[in-house]
């Protein structure tokens, strides 16, 4: 093995379910943030684009950029703590922001917080 941590969705599965879907013509999301937590960003709205989170936890992680942001066009730096008991932050340059808007997908890696960090992918 190559040393690294095997556990979860991991990245290879991630890419290979993100891509089969996108062959389908399916958008995955994964959501389930309560509302009461504090931690947890605004319920989405019309036009704001949620991300699939790879090795989600439990109390999942959100990632949101508004409809408001879009229309921006600039760079924007998301925390995407959502319900779990630790924050990660995904920094999109203006042009991946252009490429979300237009409906095309965008995946990277949040920051690593805790030894680990997520693969977002907005699609």
């Amino acid at each position: 093995m190559d040393g690294k941590e095997k556990t979860g969705f991991g990245r290879r599965r991630f890419i290979g379910a993100a891509a089969a879907a996108l062959f389908a013509g399916v958008a995955i999301q994964i959501t389930g943030c309560t509302t009461d937590d504090k931690a947890d960003p605004p319920a989405t709205g019309e036009g704001d684009k949620t991300a699939t989170i790879s090795d989600n936890h439990p109390a999942p992680h959100k990632a949101v950029i508004t409809k408001a942001q879009l229309s921006a066009g600039g760079a924007v730096t998301l925390d995407i703590q959502g319900a779990a008991d630790h924050g990660h932050s995904l920094a999109l340059t203006a042009e991946q922001v252009a490429t979300i808007k237009a409906g095309t997908m965008v995946m990277l890696n949040s920051t690593v917080t805790g030894a680990h960090q997520h693969m977002i992918m907005f699609n």
